[in-house]
This record gives structure tokens, sequence and C-alpha cells, in this order.
């Protein structure tokens, strides 16, 4: 007689539930082998991930497990089966792997906290660099930077308008195959942090409108690195990018006066000098309050991400957002950030065609390593200089960079001058270069950090 009866399920219903117990049975034991495995072999886990960096260890889990790409963005599915013929290991121990792995590379990192990776680094659940990030990037620990900045960064360097215009001559979808985010944000972070110590101590991180009413109008800084074509060997020559490792703020300007002179002087002899030049960095009020407007090709961020506080201040990630858009929010060189080949050919090619003016640094002036004057009065001799000295025998009055003496009208005057033979006298050229010194070195005892 058949042990199973059409009317009684019973029999039926236990064979079920024992198979359903040994299938648990099964699986629990998977677990257990791979609980007992990482426990055994942790030290030589440990040993391999040493010999590994970061990034390898992170493309190595990606690779592993069902990935889903947006963007820059990588979500993690850990619920593949391994493809080995002779273990069908569960979800459970490649978690188990994954974050063994993870957080013997990266300490920083907390693995429950992490929603995704952007740019080689942790994305925690609401959207903001992890601490891995900060890290590299040289950040405070706490200090927040949303991904969405970043994408902003990558999205404002390809509708950069010459980048556009060259991949469209060249008919390339891309002109950067990488961006060095955490490199970009340090140099930057670094600069701004060097500003605004000249204002408030380090560790403040609220600043009311008041406190930035009481931020310096402009400052000028040292140590800018750039495409410089007389040196075969700089890599900015094909990158186009600036370096701002080195940077420090030279010169602090309290007043729009002193902005105003120190545009006058730079203008006026000739754009010569290096460093002197004004820069707000974005930290007026005007611009903090206006950092997410501008064209379609700018850096335009995100702020609803750096919200002002409740009591109505601004967060320090907001006033870096706006030093940020005031640079453009442009990467900066380094090694990792790489261009398009066929963009790089291009300016390779390019740069070998190009050729860089003459500037003297700020600092040389300053410590005497150049003698400036003498090269001023050169310059002036050889014809550069002769607007600025004719303004000054005239008594034309300097208004600003983009009138400079007076615009179309100082233009027809001196023209007519120069067509009927005025030429500048060396008594002329004498008195206009001590007046450019005296007023130079005036400025900088003022504003010298």
């Amino acid at each position: 007689m058949n042990i199973f009866s059409i009317n009684d399920n019973s029999g039926y219903t236990s064979i079920l539930s024992q198979s359903k117990a040994n299938k648990e049975s099964k699986e629990n034991s998977k677990i257990n082998f791979a609980n007992t495995f990482l426990k055994q072999n942790v030290t030589k886990l440990n040993e391999i991930q040493s010999a590994n960096s970061q990034t390898l260890i992170r493309s190595e889990v990606l690779n592993s497990t069902n990935t889903t790409n947006t963007s820059n963005n990588t979500n993690f599915s850990i619920s593949s089966k391994t493809s080995s013929p002779n273990y069908d290991i569960s979800s459970e121990f490649k978690n188990s792997i994954y974050t063994l792995k993870y957080k013997q590379a990266d300490p920083l990192v907390n693995i429950n906290n992490i929603a995704s990776l952007a740019y080689g680094y942790s994305v925690d659940k609401d959207g903001y660099m992890g601490e891995d990030f900060n890290k590299a990037a040289g950040l405070p620990k706490d200090f927040k930077i949303h991904k969405s900045t970043l994408d902003e960064i990558e999205r404002a360097a390809e509708n950069d308008p010459v980048a556009s215009s060259i991949k469209e001559y060249l008919g390339v979808s891309e002109y950067y195959t990488n961006i060095d985010m955490a490199e970009t944000i340090k140099q930057y972070y670094n600069l701004f942090s060097n500003a605004l110590s000249q204002s408030f101590p380090n560790d403040k991180t609220s600043f009311s409108e008041a406190d930035i009413n009481s931020i310096p109008k402009g400052y000028s800084v040292s140590g800018i690195k750039a495409a410089d074509y007389n040196d075969l060997n700089n890599r900015m020559n094909i990158t186009h990018l600036r370096d701002f490792s080195k940077v420090s703020i030279s010169n602090v300007y309290k007043t729009s006066e002193q902005v105003k002179e120190a545009e006058s002087l730079f203008v006026q002899s000739g754009v010569y000098i290096e460093g002197i030049s004004s820069h707000s960095f974005g930290l007026s009020l005007e611009e903090i309050k206006n950092v997410s407007k501008g064209g379609d090709w700018q850096f335009n961020p995100d702020m609803s991400v750096y919200p002002q506080n409740e009591d109505g201040s601004y967060s320090k990630e907001a006033l870096f957002m706006s030093f940020l858009k005031s640079q453009g929010g442009q990467p900066v060189e380094s090694l990792k950030t790489t261009l398009n080949p066929t963009i790089e050919a291009y300016n390779r090619a390019m740069a070998k065609e190009s050729f860089s003016g003459s500037r003297i640094a700020l600092d040389d002036i300053m410590t005497g390593k150049v003698d400036f004057a003498s090269l001023l009065k050169g310059y002036a001799q050889d014809g550069w200089l002769d607007a600025d000295i004719y303004a000054m025998e005239k008594g034309v009055k300097w208004q600003n960079t983009s009138i400079g003496y007076g615009g179309a009208w100082f233009d027809r005057e001196f023209n007519n001058a120069k067509h009927n033979g005025w030429k500048a006298s060396n008594e002329s050229i004498n008195s206009f270069v001590n007046s450019i010194m005296d007023r130079l070195n005036n400025l900088l005892g003022q504003t010298r950090v």
C-alpha cells in the first residue's frame, strides 16, 4: 500500500518540512564555514590586503559582485553566487569577505553606513563623501562634501568653453578620462583655509553676515604653477591646469582702494608683476548668496545640501563652495587627472607651437632677487609702457581695468600724439619708474602677510 494517502497530506507536509530544515542546515553550515574560514585566515588576509592599494581592493570587490553603474556612482548588490563549480558559497560569505577586506583596507570606513562608491571613495546614505575621502583630501574629519559637488566639478570641466570647442573640433565626447577629485578639493581647501585664517580661527565653522562683511576685500597669492611653454617638461602645457599645492597668501587687501591700487599697478607696470593681482575668492556676502547661479557651462553647485544654520549663519562648507565658484570649479594638476588620448595628443602638438611671456614673481621683487626697477626701465625704453608714461605726463588718472585711462577718448589722444612724433623722454621714464616702485613699496608695506 502506498504510504501516501490521497486524502492525507500530513506525510507530504512532513517531508517538505524536513527538506526545508535540511536546506537551512546546509546553508547554516556554509555560513559557519565562512565565518570559521575568516577567523582562521584573518592574519593571512591582512597580509594580502597590505600589499594592495585601497583602489585595487575596491576594484577587486566590485568585480566579484553584481554592480550597477550610474554615472560615477556604483551601488553594491551582494546577492550573487560565485561561479565556482565546487562551492555554491552564499551571499553571506561574500558579504563577510567584503566586510573584512574593506575594513582592513580602510579602517576609517564604517561598512554599515556605506551606500555607494564615487570617484574611488565611499559615500554615505545621505550622499556625502566618506571619511576616507576627507582623509585623502586633507579635510577635517567632520567636513561635509556632497557627491553632487564633485559631479558638478566634472560637469563644469567637461562644459568649459575651451574644452567644449576642442571636443567639437576633434569629434570626441569627453575631455577628461579621470579627474583626481581628492587632490582637487585638497589644493583648493588649503588655499581657502589660508585665506580664511587671516581673519578667523581655524576651528570656526559658522559665519554670520557680520563675519562675512568683515572679510578682506581681496588677497594676492604666490606659488601658483601653471603652463610654461619655455619649460618643455611642464605637464601643465598639455593639461592646461594649475597647481595650487605650494600656494600661500602673500598680501591681504582690506579695502577696496587697496584692491584698485593693486590692479592699477599690475596693468601700469606692463602686467609683468606675477602675484600682485587681487582675488576675492568668492568670500563676499553677495557671492556667497549667488553660488548656485550662473551659465550652464559654469560651476553651479547645489547649495541645498549645504543649508544655512537655524540662526541664519553660513557653514564653512557654504563658504568653501563660494570659493570653488570663484575658481570656476576647475580640476587641478595631478598625475591622476588624465585627458582623453585624442585631446592629449592635440594639446601636446599645440604646446610645441606656443611660448610664454616674461613675468616676474612678486616675491622675487620684494626679496631683491630681481631688480624690477631696472627691468621696468628697459621695458619703458623699448616703448612697451608709452601709454602709461603719456598719461602721467598729461595728468590723466587711472580709472579701472576695464576703462584704463579714459577709454576711447584717451586712446585717440595717445595715438594722435604718437603719430605727431611724441616719444617718452629719459626724464619721463625715470619719473614713471620711480613712481611705480614707490607705489608698489607703499602698497606691499600695508598689505604684506
